[in-house]
């Protein structure tokens, strides 16, 4: 029954869902009615028979009256009572004290009655005494026709509204299924197209509500599946690109070599071994930023005065700065803490951006290093005297082989790797990196340490390089 049921379309489940509930619906209120219906003509009954019991109670009370008991009102009534019609609650006459001596019903007589019984009895008075109590008897059987006949309208007016609020009830399910099964058959067949490979398809948001946010939320999806696989697609053309550079090299110059073309010369395998180390290199950046992306990139943590580490780097670039005619000032605060980060990582990313920041500032430029503390985090900045970075490659210097400058090729501009690895390092310290053009002129880049981070795994530097 359950797999029947899941085989039905869902336009089909929520229509028979609407119909059963409003079916529901009006047994229920058929069924309460009913017995609404009978328990008022059953009050109306006992009221009605409370109003008959008015004159008897005149004769039963002038009888008492004039006799001072109820001698001789047994004889008098009880063989008449025996006469009646079946009675659905008998007529009953007590005395003072609650016994039953008079009574349609013989079980009945001797009997007495409860408090309860007695107060819903007519009480017969002499003065102020009370001799007596009257309950009246209730026919038995069915209604009369009369009452039958306001029943039976009632029961009709019922079920003529309860078939038009079905007719309307599935008006209205029919309505709400469309407007449901509309967005969600889009909803699918958008799905099924991506599903096979097409990341194209967008569902139309027509409201506000869960359907339309549910819309929003797979379009974003679609969106972001998209941008991912053209990444990926462009990611493989340029990893393409930059190993077929040195692997062409090196196979002209081997090719030559075997052709003996020309005879084995130091120069020539000096080139050859130079494009065997940028695509190690290459390969090695590579494996870095995988692990990046794997949430697995790891580093080794020591305690390192930062102060010391900059110092040390300055001190390394400054031959290579002043050989390119430029000038490199630096402010490095004297209260720097000693931070638990991986030295050689965190080098790593400054001489990827002195790199960067000496490829564009102009001879006789000068490049600016500073550190300060701020807000319980070390922030590091270089700042070149370059162009400057366009508005629209701000958002993407930090993407994989990215160059805002299409001219470049990898021999004057590396291979678009540096920034991407620098951002993966200091992420992965708990910190943040980022660029700007700095108002002065020249771009600004920016990198912020922690003084403490947590749930990064340290393992020696080694079994990374592998």
């Amino acid at each position: 029954m359950r797999a029947l049921w899941q085989r039905i379309p869902f336009t089909y489940q929520l229509l028979g869902a609407f119909a059963v509930a409003t079916i529901c619906a009006i047994t229920i209120v058929y069924a309460f009615a009913d017995w609404s219906i009978q328990e008022r003509f059953r009050t109306y009954r006992v009221r009605a028979a409370t109003l008959q019991a008015r004159p008897l109670q005149r004769f039963l009370t002038s009888y008492y009256h004039r006799f001072g008991s109820w001698e001789g009102l047994s004889e008098l009534l009880n063989p008449q009572l025996q006469e009646l019609p079946p009675l659905e609650q008998p007529l009953i006459i007590a005395d003072a004290m609650g016994v039953v001596f008079i009574s349609s019903d013989p079980k009945l007589l001797g009997r007495k009655l409860s408090e309860r019984d007695l107060a819903s009895g007519v009480p017969i008075r002499v003065g102020a005494e009370r001799v007596g109590t009257l309950i009246m008897a209730i026919p038995a059987g069915t209604f009369s026709p009369l009452e039958q006949e306001f029943s039976q309208s009632i029961h009709d007016s019922i079920v003529l509204a309860g078939g038009v609020a079905l007719v309307i009830a599935l008006g209205l399910g029919i309505l709400f299924v469309r407007r449901l099964a509309r967005p969600l058959g889009e909803l699918r067949r958008a799905a099924e197209q991506i599903s096979q490979g097409k990341l194209e398809p967008r569902v139309t948001i027509t409201s506000s509500d869960e359907l339309g946010r549910l819309g929003e939320t797979f379009n974003q999806m679609a969106e972001s599946l998209q941008r991912s696989e053209q990444l990926r697609r462009q990611l493989i053309l340029d990893i393409a690109h930059e190993l077929r550079n040195p692997l062409m090299i090196q196979q002209s110059h081997l090719e030559l070599l075997l052709d003996n073309v020309v005879p084995p010369t130091p120069q020539q395998l000096q080139t050859i071994y130079e494009q065997n180390l940028l695509l190690g290199r290459l390969v090695r950046d590579l494996q870095l930023l995988a692990l990046a992306d794997a949430g697995e990139l790891q580093i080794v943590r020591t305690p390192t005065s930062l102060r010391e580490l900059l110092h040390g780097i300055v001190a390394q670039v400054q031959p290579t700065i002043s050989e390119k005619r430029l000038k490199l000032e630096a402010e490095i605060a004297d209260d720097l803490p000693t931070l638990a980060i991986d030295p050689q990582r965190i080098e790593q990313v400054l001489l990827n951006i002195l790199d960067n920041a000496c490829r564009y500032t102009p001879p006789g430029g000068t490049i600016r290093l500073s550190a300060r503390t701020e807000n319980s985090a070390v922030h590091v900045s270089v700042r070149d005297e370059g162009p400057g970075i366009a508005p629209e490659d701000l958002s993407h210097i930090f993407e994989r082989f990215y160059r805002g400058d299409k001219s470049r090729t990898r021999a004057s501009g590396g291979t678009g790797l540096g920034l991407a690895i620098a951002k993966a390092l200091i992420e992965a310290h708990g910190g943040q990196i980022w660029a700007e053009n700095a108002p002065q002129g020249g771009a600004c880049f920016h990198f912020t340490l922690p003084y403490q981070t947590v749930n990064i795994k340290e393992i020696p530097l080694d079994v990374l390089e592998r």
